[in-house]
């Protein structure tokens, strides 16, 4: 799928978004609470980046722990973006990007670099590149923080994935036309398997890479620059 086919779909649907999201992500609230747990600076007012802020959910969470913070949001889609330019609105500590963070060439570092629900999205070669490119846009002592989805180790793993999450699909309030879009999108995913992105994060560089959270195909990675 390219870039066109994903920022067409993610236009189609900013308006629902946020409303479908408890819904899809079952452990949305463990996901954020984690990841902003998780992201810790020295710097009082750190510069954060968020890559597929989308409609600024992550960056909601983030803000209220670093309201003097130096947010800048990419997304592919300008609908999500100006979602989150409502959200923040009249706050002047935020910038807007609309562009493909993989081929975007950002002037600035930053202190956190965050992702949500995004990088599956991208071919495994462009994942690769990704981690190293956010490692080369990281202050010393900077972390990336990634809640994203992956693929299971075997494919019966994957079925049991695939199982749970139908299941908390079906027992959930969504209308039938939720369900279409959110399984249209679906076709979109490209995850990787835990182990390929952990490798990838510490060949480019990162230390103590982990994950500090996981449900099913659900987890929250970590690394921190040298």
């Amino acid at each position: 799928m390219s870039n066109k086919i994903l920022k067409e779909k993610f236009d189609q649907n900013a308006g629902i978004y946020d409303r479908q999201r408890q819904w899809v992500i079952p452990c949305l609230d463990d996901l954020y609470t984690i990841m902003t747990d998780l992201a810790r600076s020295e710097v009082p007012g750190p510069k954060i980046l968020d890559m597929g802020a989308g409609t600024g959910l992550l960056t909601q969470y983030l803000y209220k722990k670093y309201e003097r913070a130096e947010f800048t949001l990419i997304d592919l889609s300008d609908e999500m973006l100006n979602i989150a330019r409502q959200r923040f609105k009249g706050k002047s500590n935020f910038s807007y990007i609309t562009g493909d963070y993989v081929k975007y060439d950002f002037q600035d570092k930053f202190d956190i670099i965050t992702s949500s629900l995004s990088i599956h999205h991208l071919k495994d070669q462009d994942k690769e590149f990704l981690y190293s490119k956010i490692y080369e846009n990281l202050n010393k002592g900077g972390i990336f923080l990634n809640a994203d989805q992956v693929l299971a180790p075997s494919p019966s793993n994957e079925l049991e994935y695939q199982r749970n999450w139908r299941e908390k699909i079906e027992d959930g309030s969504l209308e039938e036309p939720d369900k279409i879009s959110i399984l249209e999108r679906m076709k979109l995913d490209k995850p990787a398997k835990l182990k390929y992105n952990l490798k990838w994060l510490e060949k480019s560089g990162f230390k103590d890479v982990d994950v500090f959270y996981k449900y099913y195909n659900f987890c929250v990675l970590y690394g921190k620059k040298r």
